[in-house]
């Protein structure tokens, strides 16, 4: 056998063996994966797992996908191989307690029925067609948990999703959650309401039933329901000594509470000014819980609200026919930086919007622990609350900030022995509970307190954590914050439920370049004094100008001396130069860090390919001279 005979049958035979490996390794190791990303993006988490195990009985998993017509749709194609791999993994995982079907439903055909009735979301194509992209989850005994359409954009939470439709399946019974809100968040409009054009409850409160069994209180009736788990209030207004007494006893007797206070709350000052007018809408915007906060240990002042340069969002703002984006101070993103890792609601959660949030202060001589759950930055102020009631100023709150150095409480968890806050008993007029006889009066907590109270209730509006976005003439709901996934943790968390917990941090793909960051907060912060002096010589100036002008009126003429001309001119010469400034300061605020950001960029798609470039050819000359140098030993 010759040597071309040779090397043909060698090609031949390591290509039926390159075949059969990826043959062997599509099946065999279909399951297997090397997760090497930072966050673990792509494996299953503790909880998840737990859960796997904990499945009482076989569930069916029905993935419809139109697969044919996504090879008309590459970003769906992709994604819904991702979310087959995943629900592949959590079958491998399931120990057999968990089947999965991949159905293509095809036009005109039964699956395409199937899924409609299911609940399936169609979504039509420019072809005529319906493109379908979703999961039916039954049990044993017909419970149904459906996916109608998954959205690329709500890829981080994936994982969360199809967690919760197993564990909602293997457990139907869901806690209870009290709702007791001053806020107007339509928490019990009727299915009649919602389909009907009539006031639609916030997405916050589907969120929550998708997860508990949500039911509005009124504590003023006397007590809160045995059945209730936690109780969540959200901006209280208007309770009395009998409603504040009901929810005191809850608490002392070992149940649990997640609070929302807020100093200024934007919601619902809109609200009130619509119906009652400016003044009354003002009054109304400030929460009313500070007696029960006080006899748990803390205080949250309804006089400040924090305002922090450095977790500030960026707004438009400006006068006179021209915009800037500036930074207000008092609508705040919380990144990692402000969240606790530590702490199970808050560990390696997403950033969070919240908007005119307050302190909470520990009183002195307060026995509770107070675990902080979301701070400030170092760059922050208490600023008076009157500076935002009656509408957002970002250049005058600029202005006057000035940081203390400290890192305000926004949210904490207290935990210890608390004290009523009726140590003399119950209030006058306190009435019995129908049909149950009055409790003996508790003066202090039976056990260590379970309470979370944060100083904020707008991150509940749907402004401030969603968007509504047309998805192939669809209205799809994407989350562009994690205050949704913060109120899910709290309520998780104080019901006992912990498994749920660690998924709705899974991370996203993009990762932001931390370094330019920093360097644009701190060239903004240069600036930004710059710019200050020099508004102040501007406005030295013109005030110059002005003064010159009206001597010169009182000294009984319009004609001015050329001595005050040639004041008058040099001003003016000083105000065009100091607008040139500020001009130059404006332009060149961003030229450092995007030139920073360019060549971070060149280093990750140039130079890393030109440097592997590089050491392949110093490999392939090495490679070349040993060559050279065994022709020559062997000749």
């Amino acid at each position: 056998m010759n040597r071309s005979t040779t090397a043909v049958l060698a090609l031949v035979l390591a290509s039926i063996l390159y075949l059969s490996i990826n043959v062997f390794s599509s099946n065999a190791l279909r399951s297997t994966r090397l997760d090497l990303t930072q966050q673990g993006l792509y494996t299953l988490s503790a909880g998840s797992k737990r859960i796997l195990d904990e499945i009482p009985e076989p569930i069916r998993l029905r993935f419809y996908f139109s697969e044919k017509l996504a090879n008309q749709l590459p970003n769906i194609k992709s994604y819904g191989l991702r979310v087959r791999e995943l629900l592949e993994e959590y079958v491998n995982l399931s120990q057999g307690k968990i089947r999965l079907e991949i159905i293509d439903p095809e036009p005109f055909t039964e699956n395409e029925d199937d899924a409609v009735r299911l609940g399936l979301q169609a979504v039509p194509l420019g072809t005529g067609d319906s493109l379908y992209f979703g999961l039916v989850a039954t049990n044993t005994i017909d419970d149904r948990q459906v996916v109608p359409f998954f959205s690329r954009e709500k890829e981080a939470f994936l994982e969360y999703d199809l967690t919760r439709m197993l564990f909602n399946l293997s457990d139907p019974k869901k806690p209870v959650i009290g709702l007791i809100s001053g806020l107007p968040m339509n928490a019990d409009a009727s299915p009649m309401m919602r389909f009907g054009g009539g006031p639609q409850p916030w997405a916050i409160v589907s969120t929550i039933r998708d997860v508990f069994d949500l039911k509005t209180l009124d504590p003023r009736q006397g007590g809160i329901p045995d059945d209730v788990d936690v109780v969540m209030i959200a901006h209280p207004l208007g309770l009395n000594d009998q409603a504040l007494y009901a929810i005191d006893q809850f608490v002392m007797a070992g149940g649990r509470v997640l609070v929302f206070v807020d100093p200024f709350s934007e919601v619902s000052a809109r609200g009130q000014q619509q119906q009652r007018g400016r003044q009354q809408a003002v009054e109304q915007a400030s929460s009313q819980l500070e007696k029960l906060l006080n006899a748990w240990g803390v205080s949250v002042a309804t006089e400040f609200v924090i305002g922090d340069f450095e977790a500030a969002q960026q707004v438009n703002a400006g006068q006179g026919g021209r915009t800037r984006v500036v930074r207000y101070l008092v609508w705040l993103q919380m990144g990692p930086g402000n969240l606790n890792a530590e702490d199970v609601v808050t560990a390696d959660l997403g950033p969070m919007i919240l908007a005119n949030a307050g302190s909470i202060e520990a009183l002195p001589e307060s026995k509770v622990a107070i675990t902080p759950l979301i701070s400030s930055s170092a760059q922050a102020m208490r600023m008076e609350t009157n500076l935002v009631r009656f509408g957002p100023a970002p250049d005058r709150l600029l202005e006057i900030f000035k940081p203390d150095g400290v890192r305000h409480t926004i949210a904490a968890r207290l935990g210890g022995i608390a004290k009523s806050a009726f140590p003399d008993g119950p209030p006058q007029g306190q009435e019995e509970v129908a049909g149950k006889p009055a409790q003996p009066h508790l003066k202090e907590s039976s056990d260590p307190i379970s309470v979370i109270v944060v100083a904020d209730s707008d991150l509940l509006h749907d402004q401030f954590w969603l968007r509504r976005q047309n998805l192939m003439g669809q209205d799809v709901i994407v989350p562009i914050a994690a205050n949704a996934d913060f109120v899910i943790n709290a309520l998780d968390n104080l019901t006992g439920s912990s498994d749920l917990i660690g998924l709705r941090s899974r991370g996203k793909s993009t990762r932001p370049f931390d370094v330019v960051e920093a360097m644009r907060l701190a060239a903004e912060q240069k600036f930004l004094a710059e710019e200050r002096k020099l508004k102040e010589s501007l406005e030295k100036s013109k005030n110059r100008i002005a003064e010159l002008e009206s001597r010169a009126q009182a000294g009984g003429g319009s004609l001015l001396t050329p001595e005050q001309q040639a004041e008058i001119q040099s001003v003016r010469s000083q105000v065009f130069q100091t607008r040139k400034q500020l001009r130059d300061v404006q332009h060149n605020l961003n030229r450092d860090i995007d030139g920073l950001e360019t060549r971070l960029k060149f280093a990750n798609v140039g130079l890393m390919p030109l440097a592997v470039a590089v050491v392949a050819a110093i490999l392939a000359l090495f490679r070349l001279r040993r060559r050279r140098r065994a022709g020559a030993a062997r000749s």
